[in-house]
């Protein structure tokens, strides 16, 4: 006996059954590529962080490969790797972009920008920057609102770190001492031969007998004064340069 089968026409054909069964694989799939995508160009869009000199007086100069050096004019953009350095008579503020961070170098100051970058981790930026200061005093202003950021300066003391998001004030020093000034949101981390040491707001520490003292009065009149003109040549430089978003 032969049985003849005829197809049923409510049967969906067997191609689009298939379709059918691998959509929701190929529907995750297509959900899946755009996020991890997405974290990856973030990473590509971000623009490198770089140091506008945003004022100067008397003799400053620079170096792009620290062998060669030419006369600093204002509005001057730094990158990584450069080299300034400021006369007995000079003094300049530099404004690092995208970091909220802007360094005062005082007479007779050298440093290198040894390290300035954005990068991304579980999608949100992570903002370093490096001074090696070799010579001289800097004041550091940081106004960060970046949770990833750190500002870390190598001295003859070891490092001096800033870590997180807040504001400070600080001085440091190339032969090592350094200051928290009052008002300062984040301690200032000094990283030595003999540990870590945590400097809070209003207080200075001493490399030669690693003491934590208070600071002045007559202190607090004349380097306040000029920190807080700092803070506001970085609030005015600030206004102009959003934080790196994720």
């Amino acid at each position: 006996m032969s049985h003849n089968l005829k197809p049923n026409k409510s049967w969906p054909s067997l191609p689009l059954v298939i379709v059918q069964l691998l959509l929701p694989a190929v529907v995750v799939a297509q959900d899946m590529k755009p996020a991890a995508a997405t974290v990856h160009e973030s990473a590509e869009a971000i623009v490198p962080p770089t140091a506008l000199t945003i004022s100067f007086h008397g003799t400053c100069d620079y170096s792009e490969d620290g062998v060669t050096f030419s006369k600093l004019e204002r509005a001057h953009i730094f990158a990584q790797g450069a080299t300034v350095r400021t006369g007995d008579d000079g003094r300049v503020d530099l404004f690092f972009r995208r970091t909220g961070i802007t360094v005062r170098l005082q007479a007779g100051t050298e440093i290198k920008l040894e390290t300035m970058t954005v990068t991304m981790k579980d999608g949100l930026p992570v903002v370093r920057t490096l001074l090696d200061l070799r010579t001289g005093r800097i004041f550091a202003v940081v106004r960060s609102a970046v949770a990833g950021s750190t500002l870390e300066i190598k001295n003859a003391a070891g490092r001096s770190v800033v870590e997180g998001s807040g504001t400070g004030k600080y001085i440091i020093t190339a032969d090592g001492t350094h200051v928290s000034a009052e008002g300062s949101v984040i301690p200032l981390k000094v990283v030595g031969e003999n540990g870590i040491t945590l400097v809070s707001a209003g207080q200075q520490f001493s490399p030669k007998d690693g003491k934590m003292l208070p600071l002045s009065a007559s202190w607090k009149v004349k380097e306040m004064i000029e920190l807080d003109e700092i803070e506001a040549s970085s609030e005015a430089a600030g206004a102009e340069t959003p934080p790196p978003k994720p």
